[in-house]
């Protein structure tokens, strides 16, 4: 009988590879969700769907039960309440032993910890190391699937002076670092630092993605400020969220050193090149 993994989370950006790569792996993958309609048009029939909220604990303890691995990728902002309600539950009923997979940030170190987000994600790490429940927590650089979201009514723009190259990593590699920790007693208990292939500025990334994709688009930098300004001209609050996160980012924080995971969970290969003939024009 294959092992059953949770996904809270299963139909966010993250939640979707990750619960594809579990089933391609021969998983059993029950999702918690609030729209099974939805859920289903984006993960299919093969998933068992438990209608709920995180934040319900009932829900919750239904979705829990008779599972071998939970993982977690929900807003940040509930982080550390969702970790701590899933192994209060386990804890509970003596089943420490089913593993908690955590999506924290390549930022998420204590100097960074001034910064809600990063503060947030330290907490949720820090409950589950506590917790005495298994886990796996995945400390992922920038995503090249979050490339598209740079790029709003045919301008791609980068808000603030971003002199950090990050090594951009494909959701593809990244879910099977996540799937191949469920299939290895050598990621229990540790903290994997998930890189891509190559370094590279924001920038330079951006304008890849805009070749490819978006021919003749040209990347261009704006100041926080601008964005900001921005964003309460059309009223958006996901954009207000979004320059917030970039001028954090702006101030170049300190991300994690690699950390020999690849030899635990498998190395990320994909460079963007390979990334983008993938990508959907």
């Amino acid at each position: 009988m294959s092992k059953t993994i949770l996904v809270i989370g299963a139909a966010g950006f993250v939640g979707v590879p990750v619960t594809k790569q579990l089933l391609a792996d021969g998983f059993s993958v029950r999702a918690l969700v609030r729209n099974a309609k939805k859920a289903r048009q984006l993960l299919g029939d093969q998933v068992e769907y438990i209608i709920g909220d995180f934040a319900d604990k009932a829900a919750l303890e239904k979705a829990l039960t008779g599972v071998d691995g939970v993982n977690l990728s929900v807003p940040w902002q509930f982080e550390a309440a969702v970790v701590r309600d899933v192994t209060s539950i386990l804890a509970a009923k003596g089943r420490k032993n089913v593993r908690v997979t955590h999506i924290s940030g390549t930022t998420a170190l204590p100097e960074n910890r001034w910064y809600p987000m990063i503060d947030e994600k330290l907490k949720a790490e820090e409950v589950l190391k506590q917790s005495g429940v298994a886990y796996t927590i995945f400390r992922p650089s920038w995503f090249m699937d979050a490339l598209a979201l740079f790029v709003r009514d045919g301008r791609a723009t980068i808000f603030g002076k971003q002199s950090q190259p990050y090594y951009f990593l494909s959701l593809a590699d990244f879910a099977r670092a996540v799937s191949k920790s469920y299939q290895t007693e050598a990621a229990v208990n540790q903290t994997c630092i998930i890189n891509g292939p190559k370094a590279m500025l924001m920038q330079d990334a951006l304008q890849q993605y805009c070749d490819v994709v978006h021919p003749g688009v040209k990347a261009a930098t704006m100041p926080t400020w601008f964005g900001k300004m921005l964003a309460a001209m059309l009223k958006s609050e996901s954009m207000k969220d979004f320059v917030k996160m970039m001028a954090y980012f702006e101030k170049s924080p300190k991300v994690s050193a690699p950390n020999g995971a690849e030899k635990i969970v498998g190395a990320s290969t994909t460079t963007l090149q390979e990334w983008l003939k993938t990508v959907k024009k």
